[in-house]
C-alpha cells in the first residue's frame, strides 16, 4: 500500500539531498506551511503547540506553521500517518500501539519521532468534597474518560481494568478536557480522566474556583507496568500545582513529538534545532510548560527517530 503524504510535505520533499546533507543557511527553507496535531484547549499539548508553532514561523524563513486542535494522541497519530497534518503530539503508549498497529490501530501507523519531551501525569480529578477516595469509588460515578480520540481514553480504560472497576459499573461521559472540567464544576460530573503534563491549565483555572484533589494512583503503578511495560512510571504531582490538601503519586507516561518518515531530512533537522535553540522564546509565549532536554530526548524507543534529528543530536554531542 502506497504511504499517504501530505501536499505539505510533498511541496518540501524536493529538499531530500544526498547522503542526508542539508543546505546553508540551516533556517532557510522553501515558501511552504505545516500544520502541527496538538490536542484539546486548555491542556499542555495545546499550549506548547501554539508556542512552538509561532517559534518555528519565525524562525525558519519561508515556512509558515499553524496549529489544528485535535483529541489528541490517538487522533494525531492518524493525522500524521495519512499525511493531514505534518507534526503531531502524542503520549509514548499511544505512539507505541500505533506503530505496532495494536490497541486501537487497526494497521500500523507511519510516524517516527523528532524528541521525546516532557513527561505528562494522568490526573483523576475529583471535588475535594466528592467522598471519592479510590477508582473504586468511581462505580456507579458519573466519569469523563476523555475524548474518543484521545490518548486519556486508552490510559482511563487500562487504569479502570487494572482497578478492578468494568466501564458497565459506572456512568461513562465522552467530552473534551474544558467540558469535563466545567461538568465537574456544575456538579455535572463526579470524575474525570485527564493524562497531561504539569501544571494543567483547564484543571488549574478549574481549581481556582473549585477545591479539588487528584485521586492517589500510586498503588496501580505496578499492575500498569507490569501489564504494558515501561511506558508508564510513578510521578509525584506536589500539592502546590492545584491547591490540593496533599501531594499524591500518580502515573507518568512519556510524550513524543512525531513526524511522517518521509519528511525531508532538511525540515525535521530545522525543527528539532528551534525546539531547543527557541526554548527562551517559547517560554514566554507559554510560560511554566516543560519543555524536552537534549539528555532525554533521543529516548524515544520504540519509535524511531527521524534522520533529520538524530543528525541535529549528534552535533550537539559534547
Amino acid at each position: 500500500m502506497p504511504v499517504r503524504v501530505s501536499r505539505r510535505t510533498a511541496l518540501l520533499a524536493p529538499l531530500a539531498v544526498a547522503a542526508g546533507c542539508l543546505t546553508d543557511p540551516w533556517d532557510t527553507l522553501p515558501d511552504t506551511s505545516l500544520t502541527i496535531a496538538t490536542g484539546n484547549p486548555g491542556g499542555v499539548f495545546a499550549r506548547y503547540g501554539e508556542a512552538l508553532s509561532e517559534v518555528v514561523t519565525n524562525r525558519l524563513d519561508g515556512l509558515t506553521s499553524t496549529t489544528r486542535l485535535t483529541d489528541a494522541s490517538v487522533e494525531n497519530l492518524h493525522l500524521v500517518s495519512d499525511g493531514t497534518c505534518d507534526v503531531g503530539f502524542s503520549l509514548g503508549d499511544v505512539a507505541s500501539d500505533a506503530i505496532r498497529g495494536s490497541g486501537v490501530f487497526e494497521s500500523p501507523q507511519q510516524v517516527v519521532a523528532l524528541a521525546r519531551t516532557y513527561d505528562s501525569f494522568v490526573h483523576l480529578v475529583v471535588r475535594t468534597d466528592s467522598g471519592i477516595k479510590e477508582v473504586t469509588d468511581l462505580r456507579g460515578r458519573r466519569v469523563g474518560i476523555g475524548a474518543p480520540s484521545s490518548g486519556t481514553r486508552v490510559v482511563a480504560r487500562r487504569l479502570l481494568t487494572r482497578a478492578g472497576v468494568r466501564l458497565s459499573e459506572i456512568e461513562v461521559r465522552t467530552a473534551s478536557l474544558e467540558a469535563s472540567a466545567a461538568a465537574l464544576g456544575e456538579r455535572r460530573l463526579d470524575a474525570f480522566f485527564f493524562v497531561s503534563g504539569l501544571p494543567n491549565q483547564a484543571v488549574l483555572s478549574l481549581s481556582d474556583t473549585v477545591a479539588i484533589r487528584l485521586l492517589d494512583l500510586g498503588g496501580l503503578v505496578r499492575a500498569m507496568t507490569s501489564r504494558f511495560g515501561p511506558e508508564y512510571a510513578a510521578g509525584p504531582v506536589p500539592s502546590s500545582t492545584y491547591a490540593m490538601p496533599s501531594a499524591v503519586e500518580t502515573i507518568s507516561v512519556k510524550n513524543y513529538i512525531v513526524v511522517h518518515p518521509q519528511m525531508p531530512d532538511e525540515v525535521a533537522y530545522a525543527l528539532t534545532r528551534v525546539m531547543f535553540e527557541g526554548q527562551a522564546e517559547i517560554e514566554r509565549l507559554a510560560p511554566d510548560v516543560r519543555q524536552p532536554n537534549l539528555g532525554a530526548a533521543v529516548f524515544t524507543s520504540p519509535l524511531d527517530l527521524h534522520p533529520g534529528s538524530v543528525r541535529y543530536y549528534r552535533e550537539r554531542r559534547p
